[in-house]
């Protein structure tokens, strides 16, 4: 996770660095919620992302940039307890890298956009089975729960590709500043599935 913030950081000195106009350079900066799947598994998680865009057509950006899935504390320091097994619950915690074209509409408002992108996943996480049972996905660890018993604790940590789309709406709010909505769906290896609604904030440069 570190160097895929790194390589955003790197991709931002890139943009300053190769002479690009700075009125088609934006940054942008959205907090939201994402309802992550995989494994048949679901956790919705706060999540956030922030990116560079640069304008290389009257129609449409690139954007490239660093977004978290969704974040939970895995099963390390402690076992889950006999309620977590009851509900069978499941935890994960994944990010990427993006980089997307995005197609715009432009009126006196905002602009209207849509987003086609793909997305360098990292997802790692738990899944508890009452049981000694075999694991969908990742490595399984018997362990011995209080008040409950016997459970298999399935640890997986699986890096993959996926297909972004979105579709959202930048409000003027300023000269330079404009108010992001956008809502996203992702779809990608190893059975994963994200949807997600983000509020953000975009700088024009």
């Amino acid at each position: 996770m570190v160097l895929k913030r790194f390589g955003v950081a790197l991709l931002g000195g890139i943009f300053c660095c190769q002479g690009i106009a700075a009125d088609r350079l934006y940054s942008v900066f959205s907090l939201g919620v994402t309802n992550l799947e995989i494994a048949k598994n679901s956790n919705q998680n706060l999540a956030y992302k922030f990116g560079f865009g640069y304008q290389f057509h009257p129609q449409w950006y690139v954007e490239a940039g660093y977004q978290q899935l969704g974040y939970e504390e895995l099963y390390i320091s402690a076992l889950p307890s006999a309620n977590d097994v009851i509900k069978q619950k499941s935890v994960a915690q994944g990010d990427g890298l993006f980089l997307a074209l995005i197609g715009k509409a432009s009126n006196r408002y905002g602009e209207l956009f849509y987003r086609l992108g793909m997305l360098k996943t990292d997802v790692r996480g738990q899944n508890i089975y009452a049981g000694d049972q075999e694991c969908q996905l990742g490595q399984g660890t018997i362990v011995d729960v209080d008040n409950y018993g016997i459970v298999t604790l399935c640890d997986y940590d699986e890096a993959g590709a996926a297909a972004v789309i979105g579709l959202g709406f930048d409000a003027f709010v300023g000269a330079r500043t404009l108010v992001r909505t956008e809502i996203e769906y992702i779809k990608g290896q190893n059975d994963l599935a994200a949807s997600a609604l983000f509020i953000g904030l975009r700088y024009n440069f």
